[in-house]
């Protein structure tokens, strides 16, 4: 393909992320190092023989009127063994030139005449082809990255990841080109100030009560446009997560301690009692939500319409019931539902229910006894079975209670729901789990209600006793709330907690953020609904295998034949950390702390976690730029740490040694391979790795000394002085000069002589730069044969960063002694002391043409042809 093809498309590569360019987004470079790398495992690749010939690339090829054969065959016979072989020193850098030298060499040197025309048509054909799966995969990284416009349906599992630009309208009210960053922030600050005080108990060892903190930072987060269904929201997680008994913030007689629920919920098996018994109490902390949340109502309607509520003058909670469903049948003074059964002017049943229905069995119950001879006689055993339900932990009655219950209710109230009062069948059917196939009622009407009846009818079982007819356990709820999806629950789609709340309920929390994540209105809940549900142990993460899935949501079936949901925790909390991490570094690292929440799970998910955590808190760093407050300074032999210190405990690191090896040194490593040099040395300095600084300051020099005008004091530049400045110091603090290798020490002063040197013969002060080399002693030009070939010797043994520059320095030199040479041959005064020193130029000139033939090897054919010019304009 044609050179300028390929900067086409690079051209178009550059422009995919044109519209993120603003947002600071690292770049993916590759360095000639690994360029050369990848070349040589392709180029051997393709010097291996193949087996046959790809049927569906023979068709393509075939259409576009290509001979596959004829060209494999022709392909095969070029040799791209020492293709990356070159027959001497490379120091050009321009790549577009070596690229066209190599491609023109390659193709005079293996294709004939006869197979020019074929190949000019491939080479068409196969620009033609590239282009096309360019366009096609350009579309689908655009999906990938969240730039698709459509939305995906949430229960399909291929939702893309959002890109940065998505989080523009990172909270409602906020329109994607107009929000600021700042203006995000102080959003977020409410809740980033729970997070921060939540590294603090987490370093303390001490509870914390994560939800409530959350609800009331919500609270301040919306003051200025109050969201009563985020409320909501979080107090429902907080019921569920049974964060209860609260005073000034801090748990009184139960304090839930990080990770409670992890070993029965992440670790046990699905059929395990633990599983079970934790599955039981997330039920319960849902029913008591609901439970609390109808009680309001209650009170409010009560309240809303006191007179025709009728509630009297002692407020109580009997009272309150009754007058609510006086409120909700009587009209004046008739009931208005005619199955209700009246006894003594009240509507029993539908009051037992709703004391029920609010949580408060016991007053139920013993409404039921004071009532209890007014009820039918066949009613009358109802008083017992709600006894017993009352008296057992896990609301199920013996088994013979649980038999009569069932068979009255077939006998009198199951083929009679259209006459019987519609309160006394809920009430028979979640007490004794009856008609399980029919999991509704005339009295279940908001979404709420449908919720409550479904986890009051679920039993989770300790064994496998029960038939499959008489069984409703927390997975066929699931399956229920899944069937009927997003569509039922959110049918306008324009009120996503709703369907959360109802995944919250059946205990599918990762589906839960997962479809919140979808509703970009709503990431500031879904990143600290995630927090909240990890810190407890409540979001399973994908295994070792799948954690790099662009897909945040994938389930797996486990050893027991039971669905496990994942949710890509820890990639969300990366994505929330970048879009603040630059302006607000110290706030982003409070967030990748909590990604080694996930490491008590199996050793190599746990291994996997703390290192993607370090290389997220490594890029923060690099993004950030701030290396000091982040990650410590070091000033005359006394170290100040930095604030990622102080959270070492919290990202699985035992000291600061190991904190130095596994952040600060990959940050230094990673901003050396991308040529930033005066980033890697302060990284360096900060990790008191003072050899691998002065290692790269030779490498800045080497740079100098190659190019003088690199010379600057900008980020781009070699700052001379400064480096001067920097090892002056290195040398005359022993504690820092005994940790760098002496050879690093000596490279140093010798590029530092050559820089002297470089500086001198670019201010045309050509005496001065001999001298320079002279006192240097690296070029010998006053030396007999033995001590020329001395120093060839020593050449050998030059580091890298000297020896690659000797054949220019030579060259200068040379020079040098030609321009003083002119300056005395056109002198026009003819005595002893012009003489002399023509004589002692062309001594020196010879002198180093024999050390240049000694290291010819070494050195690029055409410097020594110069080096030869001018030793023949000076000896002639």
């Amino acid at each position: 393909m044609a050179l300028s093809t390929l900067a086409q498309l690079a051209e178009q590569s550059k422009q995919l992320t044109s519209h993120i360019g603003g947002l600071q987004v690292p770049q993916i470079k590759r360095g000639i190092d690994q360029i050369e790398s990848q070349s040589r495992k392709l180029a051997a690749k393709a010097s291996k023989p193949t087996d046959g010939t790809d049927n569906k690339g023979q068709f393509f090829l075939a259409k576009g009127g290509i001979d596959a054969n004829v060209m494999n065959t022709t392909l095969n016979s070029i040799n791209l063994k020492s293709t990356f072989e070159p027959f001497q020193p490379i120091h050009d850098t321009d790549t577009e030139s070596f690229l066209r030298h190599q491609h023109e060499q390659i193709i005079i040197n293996t294709i004939d005449e006869s197979r020019r025309e074929t190949v000019m048509d491939f080479d068409s054909n196969f620009e033609t082809s590239l282009n096309y799966d360019w366009e096609r995969t350009k579309k689908r990284i655009f999906e990938e990255l969240g730039q698709h416009q459509g939305r995906l349906a949430p229960s399909v599992a291929t939702l893309a990841w959002p890109s940065l630009k998505a989080y523009g309208a990172y909270t409602p009210g906020f329109a994607q080109s107009t929000a600021s960053l700042d203006v995000i922030f102080s959003k977020l600050k409410p809740y980033y100030r729970v997070v921060h005080d939540l590294c603090g108990a987490r370093l303390q060892g001490s509870a914390f009560p994560l939800a409530n903190s959350f609800v009331e930072a919500s609270k301040l987060a919306h003051k200025d446009q109050p969201n009563s269904k985020i409320q909501e929201t979080w107090d429902l997680l907080t019921s569920v997560l049974g964060e209860q008994e609260l005073r000034n913030g801090r748990f009184q007689s139960i304090a839930l301690k990080e990770r409670v629920y992890a070993n029965a919920y992440l670790m046990s098996p699905y059929r395990s009692p633990a599983a079970a018994l934790l599955r039981d109490r997330l039920i319960k902390g849902s029913k008591n939500f609901l439970e609390k949340q109808f009680m309001a109502h209650i009170n409010a309607s009560v309240k809303e319409n006191p007179a025709e509520a009728n509630l009297g003058g002692v407020p109580s909670l009997l009272n309150t019931i009754r007058a609510f469903v006086q409120l909700k049948y009587l009209r004046y003074g008739s009931w208005s539902q005619p199955n209700l059964e009246i006894v003594n002017g009240q509507a029993v049943w539908a009051q037992i229910y709703y004391l029920f229905r609010t949580g408060h069995v016991q007053d139920a119950l013993q409404f039921a006894r004071d009532n209890e001879l007014n009820l039918n006689p066949a009613d009358r055993s109802f008083v017992m079975y709600l006894n017993a339900y009352w008296q057992s932990e896990d609301r199920t009655l013996p088994s013979t209670l649980q038999d009569r219950l069932r068979t009255d209710f077939n006998n009198r109230i199951r083929y009679s729901s259209d006459t019987v009062d519609p309160y006394k069948l809920t009430l028979f059917k979640i007490i004794g789990q009856c008609e399980l196939t029919k999991r509704t009622t005339p009295v279940i009407g908001a979404v709420e209600d449908f919720i409550w009846l479904h986890l009051s009818l679920i039993r989770e079982p300790r064994d496998n006793a029960a038939a499959a007819h008489e069984k409703y356990e927390l997975a066929d709820f699931q399956a229920l709330v899944l069937k009927y999806g997003p569509a039922h629950f959110n049918p306008n789609g324009n009120n996503p907690l709703q369907y959360f709340q109802v995944l919250v309920h059946s205990q599918q929390f990762e589906r839960a953020i997962y479809y919140l994540y979808s509703f970009k209105a709503y990431a500031l809940e879904t990143v600290h609904m995630a927090i909240a549900l990890t810190y407890y142990g409540l979001l399973r993460i994908p295994s070792v295998h799948r954690v790099a899935d662009p897909n945040p949501f994938s389930t797996t079936i486990d050893a027991q034949g039971h669905e496990v949901s994942h949710f890509n925790f820890t990639h969300l909390i990366h994505y929330q950390a970048r879009i603040i991490a630059e302006r607000y570094p110290t706030e982003a690292l409070s967030y990748l702390y909590q990604i080694c929440l996930n490491t008590d799970l199996t050793p190599a998910i746990n291994q996997e976690q703390i290192g993607l955590c370090h290389s997220y808190i490594q890029e923060l760093v690099l993004q950030a730029k701030d290396y000091s407050s982040l990650l410590g300074s070091t000033a005359h032999g006394i170290k100040t740490p930095g604030v990622i210190e102080k959270y070492l405990p919290l990202i699985k690191i035992a000291n600061s040694g190991q904190f130095v090896k596994d952040i600060t040194v990959a940050a230094a490593k990673s901003k050396a391979k991308e040529g930033r040099v005066e980033d890697a040395i302060q990284l360096y300095s900060i990790a008191e790795s003072y050899n691998q600084v002065v290692e790269l300051l030779n490498r800045q020099l080497a740079e100098f000394v190659s190019n003088p005008g690199l010379a600057s004091t900008g980020e781009a530049g070699v700052n001379i002085p400064a480096i001067r400045q920097l090892i002056n110091e290195y040398k005359s603090n022993p504690k820092v000069s005994q940790q760098i290798m002496p050879n690093n020490l000596t490279t140093c002063d010798i590029l530092l002589k050559l820089v002297e040197f470089t500086e001198r013969y670019d201010r045309a002060k050509y005496d001065a730069a001999i001298a320079t080399i002279e006192e240097l002693g690296l070029i010998p030009l006053e030396a007999d044969m033995g001590q020329i070939a001395k120093k060839a010797g020593e050449f050998q043994a030059l580091d890298e960063c000297v020896a690659r520059n000797l054949p220019d320095v030579l060259l200068k030199t040379m020079d040098s002694l030609f321009r003083q040479y002119q300056i005395f041959k056109n002198s026009p005064y003819d005595d002893a002391g012009r003489r002399d020193s023509i004589t002692m130029l062309k001594r020196r000139a010879r002198t180093l043409m024999m050390f240049a033939g000694s290291i010819k090897f070494r050195m690029p054919a055409d410097t020594y042809a110069q080096l030869n010019r001018l030793d023949v304009m000076i000896v002639a």
